[in-house]
């Protein structure tokens, strides 16, 4: 069985389609990660409705400069996903960006941002599930700061020096189909330990040119399967009790 603990399921035009595919190929569960004020709702109602999605809810760095209203909106948002804390497993999607949003005047208040849903899943006892692009020294500066059961770098490809931070801090990193093209990707699963190695397919995002699904990450299995010269079905258990540990309420 495997798990997709990132995906945004809210964004697929007919997830009906993408859903079958992915059981297909024995995908058991799908973690879908909420993005913005608009889609925190629709996250919960889609859980509700297909039993292999389970719901996260944060407000992704991004959010920042397509919501002009985001800061007023924040207290709203917050008790929202306090109010519907039992239903949710992480929170995520969360971070800094400082690759994509160049606008350094954006910057503090994707931080404050970050902090209240740092001390909402510190609150809540919930793992969190993050993006770092562009902001790892921040984000690796702010995290010792909070006590949060575990945390998952989502699709990192920052410096190798904030890499072996989170390896030796004992964070999850979780794989995208991009391993198959991205250097960087393969060095991520060369150097992190066996034990911390999740699959992700971040989809429904581009990858050269073919739109993300859940059923990705069946290839990207096979792929740190042959990086880490361990049997498919050795690193699928591997990595299915690396899933049970970080997102206990998914089980």
């Amino acid at each position: 069985m495997l798990i997709d603990v990132h995906c945004h399921t809210n964004l697929y035009l007919e997830l009906d389609k993408v859903l079958e595919e992915a059981k297909k190929v024995n995908i058991e569960k799908i973690i879908s990660v909420g993005m913005s004020n608009l889609g925190l709702e629709r996250t919960i109602e889609i859980a509700h409705k297909y039993k292999m999605i389970y719901p996260a809810l944060g407000i992704h760095p991004e959010e920042t400069l397509m919501n002009k209203n985001i800061e007023n909106q924040l207290d709203n948002i917050l008790e929202f996903i306090f109010q519907n804390s039992n239903k949710i497993c992480a929170i995520g999607e969360i971070g800094l960006d400082h690759h994509f949003i160049k606008d350094k005047n954006i910057y503090p208040l994707q931080e404050k941002i970050f902090l209240d849903m740092l001390d909402l899943a510190q609150k809540l006892n919930l793992p969190v599930n993050l993006h770092t692009k562009g902001a790892e020294q921040e984000i690796f500066e702010i995290l010792p700061s909070f006590t949060i059961p575990n945390v998952n770098i989502h699709w990192y490809s920052g410096p190798d020096k904030y890499l072996k931070f989170g390896i030796e801090r004992g964070y999850y990193f979780s794989i995208t189909p991009a391993i198959s093209y991205s250097p960087v990707i393969k060095k991520v699963v060369e150097l992190v330990d066996l034990n911390h190695l999740l699959l992700e397919s971040d989809g429904p995002v581009n990858y050269s040119g073919k739109v993300g699904s859940p059923s990705m990450i069946r290839n990207v299995l096979a792929a740190i399967s042959s990086i880490k010269n361990i049997s498919k079905k050795e690193l699928e258990e591997k990595i299915y009790q690396n899933t049970k540990i970080i997102f206990p309420k998914l089980f």
